[in-house]
């Protein structure tokens, strides 16, 4: 994948300009030296900016970039915009998504991703079941997502890594300071076999309020997440809840009624907040991620129904799919009942389609 360290957008950034202004801006114009050509009447009348915005983003022209480009590329850092091709799809569809991303690693994203997360007080049940399900999923190529927290984290990061599996770490700091400091050993072996992922800039320290934050790019960038064991008032039920309403899949893990640790899982499980899950083949069976199935795929698929199939790469409705494929309806009906009989594709609330 080729990512542009720091194209002229970046000057935003620096600037401090608001994401929510800046994804503005990317979406009024093609090029960053467009921004210059609208004054601020314009900005201000049209856009509705603030003076204050308006002020950053008028002379961010004479920022130079050549700092941060060279201290960058010294600590083999790379940035990607939400502009740019190679900007995870999932997460580019999630209500919030950082404009910029910090990644130090492997600059792939793929498909067949599941996050994992749970509580920095492991219980011995619940680190064995981490294993477990990391042992399960990775066996099939899924790559394992999570936040390097101590805990169910870190574990899931270490089983993934010790069986050659792929790991992405969202961290909640710039990637030049390493928290928790205890995880050193893994937040180097990620970044040199995995990748390492923030959207703080460099310098940015480890405050508690960024680590909510950043569970929602955990929840972008999966399919779904599995909450391995949590507090009844953990984090992870922070993560489970951005997961449904990101329309992801939350998959728990049932505990001991007698352990607290536990109380968050159990108490989604009767809320039926999630889908109960004892092992990670439940997960694979949830979206068909089995060597078989993806070879049955590759071998039963007509062109225009790969077509559909690689459109649902996040849920869509008939109108988002009729835009994308240009199928007429009639045609893409069809299509997607074959896909359906093929179990490839399901239809789910709303009028909308979802890969299986």
């Amino acid at each position: 994948m080729e990512v542009i360290i720091l194209d002229s957008w970046y000057k935003l950034r620096v600037a401090k300009v608001r994401d929510s202004v800046i994804i503005k801006l990317m979406n009024l114009c093609e090029e960053f030296e467009e921004i210059f050509l609208h004054d601020r009447a314009f900005y201000s009348k049209i856009m509705r900016f603030k003076n204050e915005d308006i002020n950053k983003i008028l002379n961010s022209y004479k920022i130079n970039l050549d700092f941060y480009r060279e201290k960058m590329l010294d600590l083999n850092i790379e940035t990607i915009s939400i502009k740019e091709k190679g900007y995870p799809l999932y997460l580019k569809n999630i209500s919030h998504p950082p404009v910029f991303l910090y990644i130090k690693g492997k600059l792939s994203f793929y498909e067949k991703n599941i996050g994992v997360v749970g509580t920095r007080k492991m219980s011995s049940y619940g680190e064995s079941a981490c294993k477990k399900l990391v042992s399960e999923l990775v066996g099939e190529k899924v790559t394992i997502t999570s936040g390097l927290a101590i805990g169910v984290d870190v574990t899931a990061h270490r089983r993934a890594l010790a069986l050659g599996g792929n790991t992405i770490a969202v961290v909640g700091s710039g990637l030049d300071i390493i928290y928790p400091p205890e995880n050193k050993y893994e937040w180097e072996k990620i970044s040199r076999e995995g990748t390492l992922i923030s959207e703080y800039p460099l310098g940015t320290p480890p405050n508690r309020y960024n680590f909510p934050r950043r569970n929602r790019i955990i929840v972008g960038l999966t399919r779904g997440v599995a909450v391995i064991e949590s507090y009844k008032k953990g984090g992870s039920l922070i993560t489970a809840k951005l997961a449904l309403e990101e329309n992801r899949d939350v998959f728990i893990i049932p505990g001991f009624p007698s352990y607290p640790s536990f109380e968050g899982n159990n108490n989604l499980i009767k809320g039926s907040y999630g889908r109960l899950i004892t092992s990670g083949k439940d997960i694979l069976d949830e979206y068909g991620w089995t060597r078989k199935n993806e070879i049955n795929i590759s071998l039963d698929i007509g062109v225009e129904e790969e077509k559909i199939y690689n459109a649902l790469v996040v849920e869509k409705s008939l109108d988002e799919l009729i835009k994308e494929t240009n199928i007429p309806i009639g045609k893409l009906l069809g299509l997607l009942t074959n896909l359906e009989l093929k179990k490839l594709v399901r239809g789910i609330a709303g009028g909308k389609y979802r890969r299986i």
